[in-house]
């Protein structure tokens, strides 16, 4: 059976900001741990670290020393990577419960307002790679003020993930995602009419410099 990507995850899960959780329909959790890390992309980690330690032989070979001193600091850059990316967020009877940095949080499904994935870029040697976080908005004990909590998906169990998102229903606020998107497509029109400009304007100055040469030539 294929895996999941998390690309695929997301285009069923909810990934709309204007939405509200309505009800809970029972418990799930979800775990970010170095295990799930190691499931979803352990051959890509092996490759990176062999990759890692032959550049530390090949830039350090005349110093042993060196080399286990920075082999030492890429495993301990590692496992602080793993800490502060590991979690436990669980749906309970009566709130939900967030387990991070050594840290308990609790929201009351009253204060609680929206659940859904987030996917952002970023370029790598010009390839785009996609990263993707588990976005909780509720209202803090503050009137009025709406509080986020932003979570990396990168070491969480894809069929959790699945079954979390299955586990409570949300409503979606219509007129707000409306303006998102018609906001979205204007400036989609206008980089896009910024562009069409650019372009003809280096062709037009192109033209008049192929022309001045072939004046200058003449001459």
């Amino acid at each position: 059976m294929k895996k999941q990507t998390f690309n695929e995850i997301y285009k069923k899960v909810n990934h709309n900001p204007y939405t509200q959780v309505t009800n809970i329909l029972k418990k799930a959790t979800i775990k970010s741990n170095a295990k799930n890390l190691l499931k979803n992309y352990g051959n890509i980690i092996l490759i990176i670290i062999c990759i890692m330690l032959l550049i530390f032989l090949y830039t350090f070979r005349n110093n042993l020393i060196t080399i286990l001193y920075a082999t030492i600091l890429l495993f301990a850059l590692f496992a602080i990577t793993i800490l502060y990316n590991t979690y436990k967020l669980s749906l309970e009877e009566e709130a939900l419960k967030l387990k991070i940095n050594f840290q308990t949080n609790i929201i009351p499904y009253n204060k609680l307002s929206g659940i859904y994935v987030e996917r952002n870029k970023k370029r790598l040697f010009f390839f785009p790679i996609y990263y993707y976080n588990l976005i909780i908005t509720y209202m803090s004990d503050q009137k009025d003020r709406l509080n986020m909590y932003t979570l990396p998906l990168i070491m969480v169990n894809k069929k959790e993930l699945t079954n979390f998102f299955g586990s409570f229903e949300y409503e979606t606020y219509k007129e707000q995602e409306e303006d998102t998107k018609k906001e979205e497509e204007n400036k989609k029109n206008m980089y896009k009419a910024i562009g069409i400009s650019i372009g003809i304007l280096l062709i037009i100055i192109f033209i008049i410099a192929i022309i001045l040469y072939i004046f200058q030539k003449t001459n």
